[in-house]
């Protein structure tokens, strides 16, 4: 519906009234999270799982990431919408109030719903109870001989997997052809074991321009407004196995960048799949290894390295002249923004909080014991 201003133009009154409930009903939903205590795990545990089965199901049934489509279209149509408003500007000599009224009710209603669904798709989340606290594990400050002693106990159980696995001629361990499929069950598998993890999880999507993903040194990434996890193709294998179950974890509402570490970490290590197995090991000992390196000397550290099998040690390697390829202002740039976006959403530790997975693996390794 449009009325007609005193000028007799055209007001767009239904763009306007949708994109203003869009953005008042998403900040609504943002801070009743944050501040309305049980609002968030009421949501989160209760309502997002429908969610999620509902989105997440229409998006499977199409065998490429919608979300990547999304957003090719989206900037093609940011870019002519600019393009057609500064040439129609310049070009008309009336109706120009018309045409302002009409972008900015454009805007309003695109603003409004990528609000709205980002805080019932995601944001929400962000303050629902934690994983660990699910899990039992409580944290502490842990002294270096706790951190040598896990990550010991992280690199024996890569050998023990390396066993099982096949590399290729380069030195990489070789990705199964159903490797989504392999992911989602081992999701489903954790399921089993934590009731806030039952949940659906189709099949992660990889992206076609993954090498604009490295350019922005992103491996994967959770869409909210699609319900995929979607994940770089171009990485290397001995990380994929993990950053798959890595996104399919945010599925389950879990958006703190450690807890989705810890559970794909677990998905990866109690599937029962060679290939994950590794992956899972594989990535917990290079956070592991970060974390004992700056409380250590580098004797004690070139000893605990060299524990690490020959081949393991090669792929760290090839990983690292990977990533090397793509250190340039851009890719800091989108780190940068990363770390902003991480701290808004209550994870002080910004693009840090990737490393706190640790906490937690040691955490459970103790308890263990």
């Amino acid at each position: 519906m449009k009325k007609k201003d005193k000028s007799g133009q055209r007001f767009p009154v239904v763009r306007f009234a949708v994109g203003g409930a869009g953005l008042v009903l998403g900040a609504a939903g943002l801070a009743a999270a944050r501040f309305a205590e049980g609002f968030a795990d009421l949501y989160g545990f209760n309502v997002y799982p429908a969610v999620v089965n509902v989105f997440a199901r229409i998006s499977g049934i199409f065998p490429f990431s919608l979300a990547e489509i999304m957003v090719v279209c989206g900037v093609l149509l940011l870019l002519a919408g600019i393009i057609y408003l500064i040439v129609n500007l310049i070009r008309r000599k009336g109706g120009r109030l018309r045409l302002l009224l009409s972008s900015a009710a454009t805007v309003t209603l695109v603003l409004g719903l990528l609000l709205f669904e980002y805080a019932y798709g995601m944001g929400i989340n962000y303050s629902r109870k934690p994983f660990s606290e699910i899990a039992g594990l409580t944290t502490g400050r842990y002294t270096k001989a706790q951190v040598l002693e896990t990550l010991e106990y992280a690199i024996d159980n890569l050998t023990a997997a390396g066993e099982r696995v096949t590399l290729d001629a380069e030195g990489h361990i070789i990705v199964p052809g159903d490797l989504t499929a392999r992911a989602s069950a081992a999701m489903e598998k954790l399921g089993e074991r934590y009731d806030a993890l039952n949940s659906y999880y189709p099949q992660a999507k990889p992206v076609i321009l993954s090498e604009l993903m490295c350019h922005g040194h992103i491996t994967g990434i959770f869409t909210f407004y699609s319900m995929e996890a979607n994940y770089n193709r171009k990485n290397v294998p001995e990380e994929i196995g993990h950053t798959v179950c890595h996104e399919l974890s945010h599925m389950t509402g879990f958006m703190r960048e450690d807890e989705a570490n810890y559970i794909a970490y677990l998905a990866c290590r109690d599937s029962g799949d060679d290939f994950l197995t590794y992956c899972g090991w594989y990535d917990i000992m290079i956070y592991l290894l970060n974390a004992y390196y700056p409380e250590t000397t580098g004797e004690e550290y070139s000893a605990v390295f060299a524990r690490i099998p020959d081949y393991a040690r090669k792929q760290l390697v090839m990983q690292n002249e990977f990533w090397d390829r793509y250190r340039h202002d851009f890719g800091q740039v989108a780190e940068a923004i990363n770390d902003v976006y991480l701290k808004i959403n209550d994870q002080s530790d910004g693009t840090k909080s990737y490393g706190r997975v640790v906490d937690l693996v040691i955490a459970e390794y103790l308890a263990g014991k």
